[in-house]
């Protein structure tokens, strides 16, 4: 009825009044506007998202190989390859490892360490004469030989190195032991003639000391003197101090010892006996220095 508010109907949604809002909008006919009718330019690949065109497949040339390529913006998985070092390569050794490091060491090692590491060097090159005879041994020997590192190389029985690298290139025989130098055999020979020595007994310092003291006995009988202890002493040293020039190889500690003695208790009676301070022997004296000399250069 008129002047009553309509209740609302329960059989529609409370959005139909929007439905029928856009149905009346989507009936009404359609105007292009200007943005519309204007030409636009085609879009990108890129800006629309597409996918780009696949590409003709690469050839790979002789000697050459094709990285397979993702797709555009795909980011590769595989882990980079490290890049090279900077530097120079390691050149190659021109000798074997246990005689370059044995060589190198004997180079720099102290004057006293030196016969050690020189008997140890003449033990691995005799070790491999051993092995068997081949061309890389055969040169390792001679390139010893030419390069001059085995200068001045002596173990304590006087053998040199330079010497047991020629006997090493020897025993190799036919046809290795045809390259010899004359130098190296001349040099070998030498240091046997030199060893041979080494080897044999002080008897010259021994026949000077026995003359000495033969002398000194002799002044005794003709000069007797009451009190000869300093003498006794002094004979009693000196002939404990060849004994040991007897007993021991040149060079070795002992030998050095007995040296030492001998001519300090020379030297001692000597100068007492010139100058008369106590009763020693003049000629055991100036026989244990003259063989002090002698045992010297027998060293050397």
């Amino acid at each position: 009825m008129d002047g009553e508010a309509e209740a609302p109907r329960e059989d529609v949604a409370p959005w139909a009044p929007l439905t029928d809002t856009l149905a009346r909008e989507d009936a009404a006919p359609w105007v292009p506007s200007l943005e519309d009718v204007a030409p636009q330019a085609p879009p990108t690949a890129a800006a629309a998202g597409e996918a780009v065109a696949p590409r003709a497949p690469l050839v790979a040339m002789p000697g050459e190989a094709v990285s397979p390529r993702g797709p555009p913006g795909a980011t590769s998985r595989e882990a980079p390859s490290p890049s090279p070092r900077s530097g120079k390569p390691t050149p190659p050794l021109d000798l074997p490892l246990p005689v370059l490091v044995l060589t190198e060491q004997a180079q720099r090692a102290p004057e006293a360490e030196r016969p050690l590491i020189a008997a140890r060097l003449n033990l691995q090159l005799a070790r491999m004469a051993r092995t068997g005879g081949d061309r890389l041994v055969a040169d390792t020997f001679l390139r010893l030989l030419e390069s001059g590192r085995l200068t001045g190389l002596v173990d304590a029985r006087g053998r040199t190195c330079r010497a047991a690298a020629v006997e090493a290139l020897l025993s190799l025989g036919f046809p290795y032991a045809l390259e010899v130098h004359p130098e190296d055999l001349a040099h070998l020979r030498a240091n046997a003639q030199q060893r041979k020595k080494r080897r044999g007994r002080p008897g010259a310092s021994v026949a000077v000391l026995v003359g000495g003291l033969s002398a000194q006995g002799a002044h005794e009988a003709l000069f007797p003197f009451r009190d000869a202890s300093l003498l006794t002493s002094q004979v009693g040293l000196s002939l404990l101090a060849m004994t040991a020039l007897w007993l021991a190889r040149p060079g070795t500690p002992v030998y050095r010892v007995g040296l030492l003695m001998l001519a300090l208790v020379s030297l001692g009676g000597v100068a007492l006996a010139l100058v008369g301070a106590a009763h020693t022997g003049v000629w055991v004296g100036l026989g244990g220095l003259v063989a002090a000399l002698l045992a010297a250069l027998r060293e050397g």
